[in-house]
């Protein structure tokens, strides 16, 4: 199965950023599109460094109907409880999370074709507040912002990984190529 997720990762080519055109406090969502295949992004999102995340991601696509999500989106950001009563399946997550902040933290991006919101989030993480909250069965998130079109990609990620928790592997897929 991770090898035809690999592949099909592979054929449909990376999604990046054009960080140029995200000029200051707009445009930030405008600067995404996705492209073909992409061997330098493909490579990135494969090396040894990403492949962890990559594959906690991974992981969790394929148990996405073991997970349960409710979001509150805020005026200035969003709270969700991302959570499974699958012990190994609450432990993804939480990795997964601390990962990703971990990254934010460092400034260290991950290529991340399956989503839109992700690289502008790597972009520009000076723009939000992040509390991760580690629960028994998962995670409780909140991310906050003060600037307004910040504010829009915090929405449009939460809603992104909602669709990824109701829908797994096609919701990814659509991700990409759209």
């Amino acid at each position: 199965m991770m090898k035809s997720i690999f592949s099909a990762l592979a054929l449909l080519g990376y999604v990046r950023l054009d960080v140029a055109s995200a000029s200051g406090m707009g445009g930030m969502m405008g600067g995404m599109m996705g492209n073909g295949p992409d061997e330098e992004g493909m490579r990135a999102m494969m090396s040894p460094e990403n492949r962890g995340p990559m594959r906690t991601g991974m992981e969790l696509f394929e148990r996405h109907a073991q997970v349960h999500r409710k979001v509150t989106f805020l005026p200035d950001g969003i709270h969700a409880v991302t959570i499974s009563y699958v012990p190994e399946t609450a432990i993804l997550l939480q990795a997964h999370v601390e990962q990703m902040y971990a990254r934010l933290a460092e400034d260290r991006p991950f290529p991340y074709p399956m989503s839109r919101s992700v690289p502008v989030m790597f972009a520009h993480p000076t723009l939000y507040q992040r509390k991760l909250t580690l629960l028994k069965d998962g995670v409780a998130v909140t991310e906050t912002s003060s600037d307004p079109e910040m504010v829009r990609v915090i929405h449009a990620h939460a809603r992104e990984i909602t669709r990824f928790v109701q829908d797994g592997m096609p919701a990814m897929m659509r991700g990409m190529m759209g």
